[in-house]
């Protein structure tokens, strides 16, 4: 398992802020950001305004927004996990931490990587950390 070649994937794949928080022999456990894109945000505003009704409060909004938000980052992320798995050869597991409202653009993301079957469960290893 190349750390430096799962890193570089994931930077280039709009992960940012890469921290590795375990290093094990076969095993590689991270926190990264996911950054939306100007796109990814104007469609997540066009979402949360055509859902809202007259009247709804801010909170209507904001949580349609949020939602948004995560699904796409999580259908996302799906994708560059399968693609990572298929080109390294590795298992891998994430994921999503809440999205702070007050930072909307982007979202953490914890991960795991194996070389072999997941003994590990992420949570477990989260948990283990305090995180």
């Amino acid at each position: 398992m190349n750390k430096d070649s799962i890193m570089e994937y994931l930077e280039n794949n709009g992960l940012s802020d890469l921290d590795i928080l375990r290093e094990e022999e076969g095993l590689l456990v991270a926190t990264a950001y996911y950054d939306f894109d100007e796109d990814e945000m104007e469609a997540a505003q066009a979402y949360a305004k055509n859902q809202v009704e007259e009247g709804d409060e801010e909170a209507v909004y904001n949580e349609y927004l949020t939602n948004y938000l995560v699904d796409l980052a999580v259908d996302n992320l799906g994708e560059i996990m399968e693609e990572l798995i298929e080109e390294e050869g590795i298992d891998a597991q994430y994921l999503t931490y809440e999205l702070e409202a007050d930072e909307m653009d982007s979202i953490q993301v914890a991960m795991l990587f194996s070389k072999g079957d997941l003994d590990s469960d992420l949570e477990d290893i989260l948990d283990e950390l305090e995180m």
